[in-house]
């Protein structure tokens, strides 16, 4: 009876650990798509790291990196943690380009922002 508990007990940690609190794949978030000339337009990109079943990673974070490509005359970056970065417009119009790579994951997202 002792076995079989363990057995079960067992079995549930690794689906729990494997299923829900792993990560899989990170998801890349930008809200809105574009900025305005004013100063005040921000955009926000969020890195989530996904789980199996593609919602978050229960009690996990991840730390993204990001790089101006293009454009950095364009814009102004302010980090607000390790997966939150906020975009904000110099008054001119262009489009500029960010290299957002995760901790985890194999290759970079880039990310154009059109400056209307």
């Amino acid at each position: 009876m002792i076995t079989l508990l363990v057995v079960v007990i067992s079995i549930t940690l690794i689906f729990v650990w494997f299923y829900l609190f792993n990560i899989y794949e990170v998801k890349i978030i930008v809200n809105p798509e574009s900025l305005k000339l004013t100063s005040n337009s921000k955009i926000e990109i969020q890195t989530i790291p996904l789980n199996s079943f593609g919602t978050k990673a229960l009690f996990r974070t991840i730390s993204t990196k990001y790089e101006i490509v293009s454009g950095k005359e364009l814009i102004n970056l302010e980090k607000k943690s390790e997966n939150i970065l906020w975009i904000y417009s110099n008054g001119k119009s262009g489009e500029a380009e960010i290299l957002v790579t995760p901790s985890i994951g194999l290759f970079p997202s880039k990310i154009k922002i059109k400056i209307e």
